[in-house]
């Protein structure tokens, strides 16, 4: 587990909360999609195993010391912790406070035009839900766009990364 302070760049991210959500599937298939999404500051990055990210993200409502005292808002921007792992799909998290996730968001997806296959193929694996290893989203995606030989292509760069 690695933790490090972090400097947004100049590129703004917005995200879409839950509040108090149980677990990770719960702010990604269930939030609100009518719920505003917000200008974040990320002012901790936590990286976690795979290991460590799946346990978190089955109990966002645990307590953990790592987030004490973190979150809430400041100059028009929610203050959150960034938690991510390697296949995984980054989570914000801000505790307001707390030492829990009082609210978890998901940044907002970027558009996909047509011609940006590699991205939105990219995209689909990052987002996949928690309980689906990325070698089985590549496997469903081979088999689903079977047909189409530059997708096949993108995928076979992506398994071997």
């Amino acid at each position: 587990m690695t933790t490090t302070s972090h400097t947004p760049n100049n590129k703004p991210i917005r995200a879409r909360f839950a509040r108090k959500p149980c677990d990770l599937d719960e702010v990604l298939h269930n939030a609100d999609p009518s719920a505003p999404l917000e200008p974040i500051e990320i002012e901790l990055h936590k990286e976690l195993t795979e290991a460590e990210y799946d346990a978190f993200a089955k109990t966002l409502l645990q307590d953990r010391d790592w987030l004490a005292g973190l979150g809430g808002h400041a100059d028009g921007r929610r203050r959150v912790v960034a938690v991510s792992a390697p296949g995984r799909t980054t989570v914000f998290v801000d505790p307001s406070g707390s030492r829990y996730g009082r609210y978890v968001g998901i940044a907002e997806a970027t558009p996909v035009t047509d011609d940006d296959q590699a991205g939105a193929i990219g995209w689909l694996i990052d987002n996949r839900r928690p309980e689906v290893s990325r070698e089985q989203a590549i496997r469903t995606l081979r088999r689903a766009l079977s047909g189409d030989p530059s997708a096949l292509r993108i995928l076979d760069r992506l398994a071997d990364q």
